[in-house]
């Protein structure tokens, strides 16, 4: 149960979701907050970053932040992506087994611990994630490790009920 209730009234932007997530009915408490942060999700949804990756990058989050929200909100959505359960099982349960994971995929996976632990990229990881990724999209990795944060920071300080309701956002953003 929340730590404190739902607003009466969601926020305009709220409403137009395809489900009103109960992360944003939450955010509603501040009314000018649900539509820029309902905005920037859209657009990291939409990066360059191709869906499978941001997918790994939000479960990785996701455990790192122990936000049992995210982790049940995109499973799904990962999974449709084209992780595999055991690929998934690795990254909830912080574990790297040799093979599982590319190149690139591992340093998306360190990148998203460094920014987490560090606030900020070592030098081998960056230059690991300069290989393989565009200055975009690598902008685009750290804000998308950035906005996950700070959901994952409102539902587990208020407790956000869960509401698995993320296969009605399979196929937003890029393939």
């Amino acid at each position: 149960m929340a730590a404190i209730p739902y607003p009466e009234r969601s926020a305009e932007a709220v409403d137009a979701l395809p489900t009103p997530l109960n992360a944003f009915r939450m955010l509603s408490h501040a009314p000018d907050m649900p539509g820029p942060a309902i905005e920037l999700g859209m657009a990291v949804l939409g990066s360059s970053i191709p869906v499978r990756l941001r997918e790994l990058v939000v479960m990785s989050v996701a455990a790192h932040t122990d936000c049992a929200y995210e982790i049940v909100q995109h499973r799904p959505i990962a999974v449709h992506a084209g992780l595999t359960l055991d690929q998934l099982a690795a990254v909830v349960e912080l574990r790297r087994e040799d093979g599982e994971f590319d190149e690139v995929e591992s340093a998306l996976l360190t990148a998203t611990e460094e920014l987490l632990t560090r606030h900020t990229l070592t030098d081998t990881t960056l230059g690991t994630l300069r290989k393989h990724l565009t200055d975009r999209q690598l902008v685009e990795l750290i804000t998308t490790v950035g906005y996950y944060t700070m959901l994952a920071g409102l539902m587990n300080g208020l407790n956000v009920d869960i509401d698995p309701a993320g296969e009605k956002y399979l196929g937003l953003g890029r393939s």
